[in-house]
């Protein structure tokens, strides 16, 4: 049992208000009457001394733990805030920024925006294009032309159809290998370049009713192995544009990327797949000899600035895009597309 005193402004109202909260039955110690007088004034104030029962001490550790939740959900909300009030200030700062802009390369960035690219690099992209030309940037096709060359010095890209294979293609599950696979190989006897698929896949086969399928609709060669020494006695013995499609099972695809030394790889990632991932993955065959990265399913995007977006910040050669389930479903990479896609919206 422990003392607490409480002061109000009268007996009657500080009464009211202990049997409030503690009680009907809360045992009263003492009351006190304070007369308060000053400088021309005087109020009548009063101190009432209730008994209350003792609170259990808390334990050290878990006071800490306490202490710690505090401490943290002070720092998320500060962080938070902090964080909305930044990109705020940005935003702030870049609207700023494009009202000194003449009208032209306003409307470029407004459309960059639109279609998904980050403020700050179509900020980026217009701010190169009037550093170069000024105010004849007013001139719509001037601003257009240099448009599209401040956007394709961003991206490196890589034309494998010129390339001498074999191809290793590599990516995640479900992340349209195979699909990418029939369009190479499609795109490659278009061109007149004989080409043919080898499928790896050990644990599955699933992908080998998909590409006998396509082998008996175009004509294309097919052949498929379980084994890394099949592999290498396959890939051999292949021709300059055979196309290998490797199971998308991480530790199948280092043993085939072991295997076959320093063939060509293609790395497939599809549009929608988080950055950081992205990353984590060209890492994983960074010294494999990459001839550059395909992204695909660009259909499922709803917004292509994303992408365009994501090709700036990983700055690895692209060989091209695809979309859709047709074999020819496929869009190389240059000028004019990645404007279509920035600008238009469409690839």
């Amino acid at each position: 049992m422990k003392v607490k005193t409480y002061s109000f402004g009268d007996i009657k109202k500080g009464m009211e208000l202990i049997k409030e909260q503690y009680g009907p039955d809360t045992i009263i110690m003492g009351i006190k009457e304070n007369n308060l007088s000053g400088h021309g004034w005087s109020k009548k104030a009063c101190e009432i001394s209730i008994a209350v029962e003792d609170e259990p001490a808390m334990a050290p550790e878990d006071y800490l733990i306490e202490l710690r939740r505090g401490t943290e959900a002070v720092w998320q909300h500060t962080t938070g805030y902090l964080t909305d009030r930044l990109v705020s200030m940005e935003a702030e700062m870049i609207r700023d920024r494009m009202k000194t802009y003449p009208l032209t390369l306003k409307m470029f960035f407004l459309k960059m925006e639109k279609n998904g690219l980050d403020s700050r690099l179509a900020l980026e992209i217009v701010s190169e294009v009037y550093a170069q030309i000024g105010q004849l940037a007013d001139n719509s096709s001037k601003a257009a032309f240099f448009l599209k060359e401040a956007i394709s010095r961003r991206i490196a890209t890589a034309d494998i159809s010129d390339m001498e294979g074999p191809f290793v293609v590599l990516g995640p599950t479900g992340g349209g290998k195979t699909e990418t696979v029939k369009k190479m190989a499609k795109m490659f006897a278009d061109r007149g370049r004989p080409a043919e698929i080898i499928a790896f896949d050990p644990a599955k086969r699933s992908s080998y009713d998909e590409l006998l399928g396509f082998s008996e609709d175009t004509g294309i060669p097919f052949q498929f192995t379980t084994t890394v020494e099949d592999l290498q006695a396959k890939v051999s013995e292949a021709s300059a544009h055979t196309i290998v499609d490797v199971t998308g099972q991480m530790s199948l695809q280092r043993a085939a990327v072991l295997a076959l030394g320093d063939y060509r790889k293609i790395i497939v990632l599809p549009a929608g797949m988080r950055d950081d991932r992205m990353e984590r993955y060209l890492q994983e065959y960074k010294d494999g000899n990459p001839a550059g990265i395909v992204f695909s399913k660009l259909d499922e995007e709803e917004q292509l600035g994303n992408i365009c977006g994501t090709m700036f910040r990983l700055g690895r050669p692209v060989c091209f895009l695809t979309r859709g389930t047709g074999y020819d479903d496929v869009s190389i990479v240059d000028k004019e597309v990645l404007v279509r896609m920035l600008i238009e919206g469409v690839l």
